[in-house]
Parts: C-alpha cells; sequence; structure tokens
C-alpha cells in the first residue's frame, strides 16, 4: 500500500509540474511555440501507468488548466478526455512504437487538441486565425523524444509502477 502512495505522489507532481509549465509566462515570440506540457505528461502516465491514470483524470486535468488559463471551460478537459480515450483503446500498440513514431502520434494528438481549442474559440468569437497557431504541435511532438527518456528515468528512480 506505501508503494502504490508513493507512485502516486510522484504522478501527482509530474502532473503539478506540468501544470506551472502551461502558465509561465512567456515573451510573445515564444508563446507561439510552447508546448504542451500536460499533453506530454498526460500521454506519458496513460502509456506508463494506464490503470491509474485514465480518461477522469485527464479530464479533471484538463478543467484545472482551463481554471488556470481563464479560457473556455471545458475546451481542454474535452480534448484531454477525448486524448485518453484514444490512448487507452491502442495503448499496447502504443508502448511498441519507436521513440520516434510515438513522438509523431504525440504531434497528431496535439493537432487534435489544438483543433478544438480553436473550434471553441469560433464558437465564443475569439479565434486566432494566424497558422502559428499550430506551432506547439511541433514542439511538442520534438520535445517528446526529450520528455520520455527523462520521465521514465525518474519512474524507475523512484519505482512507480
Amino acid at each position: 500500500m506505501e508503494s502504490h502512495a508513493h507512485g502516486l505522489w510522484f504522478v501527482v507532481v509530474t502532473i503539478f509540474i506540468a501544470l506551472l509549465l502551461s502558465i509561465t509566462p512567456l515573451s510573445p515570440d515564444l508563446s507561439w511555440a510552447r508546448p504542451d506540457w500536460l499533453l506530454l505528461i498526460l500521454v506519458y502516465w496513460l502509456l506508463a501507468l494506464p490503470e491509474r491514470v485514465g480518461v477522469i483524470v485527464c479530464w479533471l486535468c484538463g478543467i484545472l488548466l482551463d481554471v488556470l488559463q481563464g479560457g473556455v471551460l471545458g475546451q481542454n478537459a474535452f480534448a484531454f478526455a477525448v486524448v485518453a480515450y484514444i490512448i487507452q483503446v491502442s495503448y499496447q500498440r502504443l508502448r511498441m512504437f519507436s521513440l520516434r513514431k510515438q513522438a509523431a502520434f504525440v504531434l497528431l494528438l496535439e493537432l487534435f487538441h489544438i483543433l478544438v481549442d480553436q473550434w471553441a474559440q469560433n464558437i465564443n468569437g475569439v479565434a486566432h486565425t494566424h497558422w502559428l497557431v499550430f506551432l506547439p504541435a511541433l514542439t511538442t511532438g520534438l520535445l517528446w523524444l526529450f520528455v520520455r527518456p527523462i520521465v521514465a528515468w525518474w519512474q524507475r528512480l523512484f519505482v512507480v509502477f
């Protein structure tokens, strides 16, 4: 029981760090390329611990991100819940993908997340119509190549299984 709690705190800490990185102010030029830190961490835990992190956890993290960013309530929650469902349906195959193929898949998941954001903002009349809104998909996909091995190393170090 103690090891389960030990692992749970590590998952919560990584999600908290991802939330902090998601709301950290950046210069206007860099803000267009901000990777989706929360998506990266949630995808990692969905693949690594699908029995602990699922659709409900991702939905709650999305609601929390909506509140922190002051956006449309539910847009991130919906996108993260759908991403979680996609991963839960196919996580056994995704785990077998090479790191590069996983990065490409994460890029596609981030594109979906961006499209949901744009759709929700269009409904409210505040959408960004510049092509740079798709830049986070590239940075998120590329960052997966570094985040996955680093978090996996920390996961082994803290014996989170």
